[in-house]
């Protein structure tokens, strides 16, 4: 009988482990090959035994005849895309992950790590021709950018293990920071459909930007990110504040320009920073909607009076900020300036177009969160 058609009538179908002496999985005429296997060191699975009453099991051979490897088949599989450099340990990692996948019933995790030359959005593709039901992206932002921009309108489910050194994304999906929660939250969290930008065709899940914003991100090393967290960032923002403004002309959907003269602007389907800071208070990632931040070009006292309200709110507010919310926005600037996206700087431009792709994702987060 063909795997994944019904069985017939008068017969029964029950789940078991069936393994040979050695640990693998038996032979059979369904079994999957050496290469369906790549990326896991060990392949265990569930399989069903189809059994008709009327004449039994009469020997080893109707046994194995019986037997039919298929999890994968029913959507019971979880590809890992991680980013190596990030995890510190590796084989608890693995050990975690496969054992919250062996305790519900599901297949031995393939595993799939980015390269410098792919940040996870090529793995990903290559994740996705075995139909798994979870993408896990373990990493931090850049990762995450990577592993959804692969499984964007799949329909697949995307879990996020935040082991980064920003993990915005994470925290703003209300996604913790240990890695053990995190897992359970991928294998048992609810679906949540979630919106991606567009930044000149670039995807991103959490917030690009383009000046000030891009120049904090080249100008704070990883190490220090590490070290110190969010306090990594000031020297760099400080930096920024003298690199001087630009004119920006902004049209927002199909409204009039705007101009403005501004340090940067950010463009976000999140609103918070690093140490909870929120620079885009109404964002949502579900809305249809995303967000723009104007770094306003004010005199010394504006800005003073912006870190004020931020040390009493850890809110950017004041007169050093203007938001507005949008489907399409096209920017030009009078200054070329770097421009960045989900944390990685792209290159320089003096023109963005962004827009939303609303609902492109479905990302699993713990029930509290959805």
């Amino acid at each position: 009988m063909a795997s994944g058609q019904p069985a017939p009538r008068g017969s029964f179908r029950r789940s078991a482990e069936h393994h040979t002496g050695n640990g693998r999985p038996a032979a059979g005429p369904d079994a999957p090959t050496a290469a369906a296997r790549a990326g896991s060191q060990r392949f265990a699975c569930r399989v069903h035994v189809y059994v008709r009453p009327s004449t039994g099991i009469r020997s080893g051979v109707d046994l194995v005849k019986a037997v039919r490897v298929d999890s994968w088949r029913d959507g019971l599989g979880v590809a890992v895309v991680v980013h190596p450099g990030a995890v510190v340990d590796h084989s608890g990692l693995r050990d975690l992950v496969s054992r919250g996948a062996r305790d519900r019933g599901w297949c031995e995790p393939r595993w799939f790590e980015t390269t410098r030359d792919d940040a996870g959005t090529g793995v990903t593709a290559l994740a996705l021709r075995d139909h798994p039901r979870l993408v896990l992206a373990c990493g931090g932002d850049g990762t995450v950018n990577a592993v959804a921009a692969g499984v964007a309108h799949t329909g697949v489910a995307m879990g996020v293990v935040p082991i980064g050194t920003g993990n915005l994304v994470a925290r703003n999906l209300g996604i913790g920071s240990g890695v053990e929660d995190a897992v359970t939250s991928a294998f048992d969290g609810a679906d949540r459909r979630v919106d991606m930008g567009l930044l000149d065709g670039r995807p991103f899940v959490g917030m690009g930007g383009i000046g000030l914003d891009a120049e904090m991100v080249r100008d704070t090393s990883p190490r220090m990110k590490r070290l110190l967290g969010w306090p990594a960032y000031v020297p760099a923002v400080l930096k920024g504040l003298r690199s001087g403004a630009s004119r920006v002309a902004v049209r927002l959907d199909d409204g009039p320009w705007l101009t403005r003269r501004v340090l940067g602007a950010v463009v976000g389907n999140i609103g918070a920073l690093q140490g909870g800071v929120s620079l885009l208070p109404e964002a949502d990632p579900a809305d249809g909607l995303l967000d723009l931040a104007l770094l306003r070009d004010v005199r010394t006292r504006g800005w003073l009076v912006t870190a004020g309200r931020l040390i009493g709110s850890r809110r950017v507010d004041g007169p050093a900020v203007e938001r507005f919310r949008f489907r399409r926005l096209e920017l030009r600037s009078s200054r070329t300036k770097p421009f960045e996206v989900d944390g990685e700087v792209c290159g320089t431009t003096r023109s963005l177009k962004v827009e939303v792709d609303p609902g492109a994702l479905v990302v699993k987060v713990p029930e509290r969160a959805r």
